[in-house]
């Protein structure tokens, strides 16, 4: 099922606002920090989440109400201040203005850039967009609920302080807001009301346009800006459904889908500040790159903080394997010093590694939701390929990747990204096979376990392996036609063919014919293959629409619809989360009596999620309704989010006494509790 490019309109302003938020304010600030164009495009995210997500916590502490005018003024001071700084530094070292005005100003492969973008953009959005089916799609999992009833509250309440979310927490709680701040500030921008569509908006730009320029940064950065690597990674960065697909169908885990992808474009920025051996001078980072690279990783760690955990091991892996390299130097070759500021460093994210493989990790209960469910053999076999079951195994870019894994470990500048992508399978092997309850929690707690979450981050290596295993096969075959060009048979073939050149003019066009063919080979076998179309059909069922979706149906998003029309402004609706009932928070802007199926601990919440029905015969649950404030009810019989019991207190309302019918759609009704006076 495709996109209906009728419906798409609706979505065009909220697209450019939420483009507009992710990449300004960031291409402002890395663009004052002096950063060459490939990474002011791929970092400018990162940094723009910092902002705006920054603003959202900096605000109530100065007393702003937060919205446009704050980024704006945020951005602005931000992007002041790197250009200040930036400024002070050239006077004090004016020996590097020269080398970074013409590294920026050396050709960046423009062409190259240009063309993969808007393709790499083109054949992932299209994929993501074929999962999406509708522009207003709503993923019926179980976090959804909470995701798109945050980005209400933000904007009902105008609080948008990841410090002090009060959604479910009476008190506040901390949670990292990057995603859902940018969804609020982005309609606002456009005065746009519809949640899912706002939040659809986003999963298109991060998948068709954030993970796109983070893929093709990191290709550019590894590959020096090869035309060849960038056209094979900007397909490749929609080739492998374990990312951007998996984590849109499952949780849905829209904060781990931002952050990881972020992560490209941090790894990047991380890989351009580690010289390589043999470097000429001013061959080093642009501007401020290490200050910009801060800002995105604070962005990160506003959206995902366990994306940032996977930076700082990717780091650890970085830094280790250049001193390695730097150990096997001969001493006469190396830099004065070189050897002990690498070991310092080193040292210095191992020991940050260790204390937040440590510290920064779940409750130990909130990681036994996903116990080891997979044989090992097939587990390593999924790693390998990066192509997590139930999904359809992609045959070209798995191997790929392989290849380029192959030729990474034999050469001294990959072996860093070999080993990345060897551990990060290592761990996905572990959440998905090993029943050791303790040994899974100890590697894999950070990301609660949860294989799926490792497995998006298996295409983040993957995609820039199979631009160097392209790369690796089109020298193989450069060789191979050498040889045989000096065999003796072909010798006289050739001379034949050579007249035959000459008499027609045959010119080299063959070689730019190659790369279209070749691209479209790619595209052909990968995100347009029939083993990705497979993978669609089955992910996209956690956005179909129809009487029997777990969380709303289209008679409760009826009804729902209805429901400013049918109750007092200010009245509360109890609700059983479960059912999909709390959306009604987030689609209609009605207060409900839970707003997310992982609720706050009120005894009053207690007493009517287990008695409401038998409120006009149990004493206990007048008061707990007169202090929650409800005085309607939503029953939506069925089916329950991820299959889970209804709450007690909420079965059979149709027939329980105390309570009147207002309205009804189907099976779904909305009741006045009369049963409290």
């Amino acid at each position: 099922m495709g996109v209906d490019s009728a419906l798409v309109w609706p979505l065009l302003p909220v697209l450019l606002a939420t483009t507009a938020l992710l990449f300004v304010p960031g291409a402002l600030a890395g663009a004052a920090a002096g950063l060459r164009t490939s990474l002011v495009v791929a970092i400018a995210p990162a940094i723009s989440i910092a902002i705006i997500a920054g603003t959202g916590v900096v605000a109530p502490l100065v007393g702003l109400v937060w919205g446009p005018v704050p980024i704006a003024a945020a951005t602005a001071l931000t992007a002041l201040a790197l250009l200040a700084a930036r400024l002070w530094t050239a006077r004090r070292r004016p020996e590097r203005r020269e080398a970074e005005a013409r590294r920026r100003s050396e050709p960046v492969t423009a062409a190259a850039w240009c063309v993969a973008w808007p393709l790499s953009a083109a054949v992932t959005g299209y994929t993501v967009g074929r999962i999406l089916n509708t522009p207003d799609a709503i993923s019926q999992t179980y976090d959804a609920v909470f995701h798109l009833n945050a980005v209400e509250w933000i904007l009902k309440t105008g609080n948008a302080s990841s410090l002090r979310l009060l959604l479910e927490a009476p008190q506040g709680s901390v949670y990292p807001l990057g995603w859902h701040t940018v969804i609020a500030a982005a309609m606002r921008l456009c005065g746009a009301t519809d949640i899912p569509l706002a939040t659809n908006a986003m999963v298109l730009v991060v998948s068709g346009l954030v993970w796109t320029s983070g893929c093709l940064a990191l290709t550019h950065v590894l590959f020096h800006g090869r035309p060849l690597a960038l056209l094979v990674a900007a397909v490749m960065a929609g080739s492998f459904a374990a990312f951007p697909h998996v984590l849109l169908t499952w949780g849905v885990l829209y904060p781990n889908f931002l952050s990881v992808a972020l992560l490209p474009a941090l790894l990047a920025a991380a890989r351009e500040l580690v010289p390589t051996a043999g470097a000429r001078a001013g061959s080093g980072p642009t501007g401020l790159l290490l200050l910009a690279g801060a800002l995105g990783v604070g962005g990160l760690g506003l959206t995902q903080p366990n994306t940032a955990a996977t930076l700082l091991l990717a780091l650890v892996i970085l830094a280790v394997a250049r001193a390695v390299t730097t150990v096997r130097t001969p001493p006469a070759e190396r830099p004065a010093g070189a050897l002990r500021r690498q070991a310092l460093v080193s040292g210095g994210l191992t020991a940050v590694l260790v204390l937040t493989w440590i510290l920064m990790r779940p409750p130990r209960s909130a990681g036994e939701l996903w116990g080891a469910n997979y044989a090992a053999s097939s587990s390593i076999g999924e790693a390998i390929t990066s192509m997590p079951a139930p999904l359809w195994m992609i045959w070209v870019p798995a191997v790929l990747a392989f290849i380029g894994f192959v030729a990474a470990l034999r050469t001294d500048g990959y072996r860093w990204l070999a080993a990345l992508h060897a551990t990060t399978g290592a761990l996905y092997v572990v959440a998905r096979s090993t029943p050791d309850a303790d040994l899974r929690f100890f590697l894999v707690g950070i990301w609660y376990n949860d294989s799926n979450r490792l497995a998006a981050l298996l295409p983040v290596t993957a995609v820039p392996l199979a631009a160097l295993g392209m790369l690796a096969v089109a020298r193989w075959t450069r060789a191979l036609s050498a040889q045989l060009s000096d065999a003796q048979w072909a010798r006289g073939a050739r001379k034949r063919l050579t007249a035959i050149g000459e008499r027609v003019r045959i010119l080299s066009w063959w070689r730019w014919a190659a790369c279209p063919v070749l691209v479209l080979f790619l595209v052909q076998t990968g995100p347009l293959s029939g083993a990705m179309s497979d993978s669609v059909k089955t992910l996209e069922r956690t956005y179909m629409f129809s009487a029997d979706s777990p969380s709303i149906t289209p008679d409760e998003r009826a009804l729902i619809d209805e429901l400013p029309d049918l109750i007092d402004k200010d009245a509360v609706v109890a609700v059983d989360p479960r059912s999909g009932a709390a959306l009604a928070y987030a689609l209609a802007g009605v207060d409900t009596t839970l707003k997310h199926l992982l609720h706050r601990h009120d005894p009053e919440v207690y007493v009517i999620q287990d008695k409401l029905n038998k409120a006009a015969t149990d004493p206990t649950v007048c008061p707990a309704i007169r202090k929650l404030g409800a005085t309607y009810a939503l029953y939506f019989p069925g089916k329950t989010i991820s299959d889970q019991k209804p709450f007690p207190g909420f079965t059979h309302l149709d027939t329980a006494p105390g309570f009147e019918l207002v309205a009804r759609q189907g099976d779904a009704a909305l009741y006045r509790i009369t049963a409290c006076g």
